[in-house]
C-alpha cells in the first residue's frame, strides 16, 4: 500500500544531539553529587528515556521518587538551556519536502523537550503531531507508534517509521509499520530514505 504517512524519531534520525544529551545529563549528575562518566552516559542515552538514563547511571534514585522527579524538572532546563548543542540533521533538512506529499509525526523517547529540539532545528511546524513518553510507555513499547498513526488518521501498512537504534526497530515492528533504521548523522542517510519511498511507490 502506499505510504501515506512518516513518523520519525528524533535523536540521531533529525537531531544530531549526542554531544548535547551527553553534556546535560552530566551535567545534572554532577550538579546533584552523582559523577559519571561521558562514555557511560553515551553508551546510555541514545535509545532510553531520561528516566531510564538517570535511574541506570544513579540507582539510588529508584528508592528517591522525590529526588528523581526533581532532577527531571532540572535537566529540562539544562537541555533547553544547552538547545545550542543541538544540530540538524540531513534528514531534517528535508521535512519541508516531505510534508509536502506526506503527513508527518515525531516519536521519541523525550518528553517535553522534543517538541523544544524540533523547535530548535525549525522543524516543528512541519509535523501533525509529537509523541513522547509523556504520551505512551518509551520504545521499545509500539504504544508510542500506535498513538501518532491514531493521530494521523493512517493505517499501520500506510505509515513508515525511520528510527535509528535497537529500541526504535522493536518498536516499529511491534507495531505493524514498515521499518527503516537510519544514522541521520551519516552520510548517505537522505539517499537511503528517499530510495525505500521509491521503492515502496513501485511495489
Amino acid at each position: 500500500m502506499e505510504i501515506k504517512a512518516i513518523i520519525f524519531d528524533i535523536d540521531g534520525v533529525l537531531a544530531d544531539s549526542r554531544k548535547a544529551v551527553v553534556c546535560n545529563t552530566k551535567t545534572l549528575l554532577e550538579e546533584y553529587g552523582f559523577p559519571v562518566e561521558s562514555s557511560d552516559i553515551e553508551r546510555m542515552s541514545s535509545a532510553h528515556s531520561a528516566e531510564t538514563v538517570l535511574t541506570s547511571l544513579a540507582p539510588r534514585l529508584l528508592q528517591e521518587p522525590d529526588l528523581l522527579k526533581k532532577m527531571l524538572a532540572r535537566l529540562s532546563e539544562i537541555t533547553r538551556d544547552n538547545l545550542h548543542l543541538v544540530k540538524p540533521t540531513q534528514l531534517a533538512r528535508e521535512t519541508p519536502r516531505l510534508a509536502k506529499k506526506y503527513r508527518l509525526a515525531a516519536a521519541s523517547n523525550r518528553k517535553s523537550s522534543a517538541g523544544m529540539v524540533l523547535e530548535k532545528l525549525g522543524i516543528r511546524t512541519h509535523f501533525e503531531t509529537v509523541v513522547t513518553s509523556a504520551d505512551a510507555p518509551p520504545k521499545p513499547d509500539p504504544g508510542m507508534i500506535r498513538l501518532a498513526l491514531e493521530r494521523l488518521c493512517v493505517e499501520p501498512d500506510e505509515a513508515l517509521f525511520v528510527g535509528d537504534n535497537v529500541e526504535d526497530r522493536l518498536a516499529g515492528e511491534a507495531a505493524g509499520v514498515k521499518t527503516l533504521m537510519i544514522d541521520g548523522t551519516k552520510r548517505g542517510a537522505k539517499k537511503k530514505l528517499f530510495a525505500l519511498i521509491a521503492e515502496e511507490a513501485d511495489a
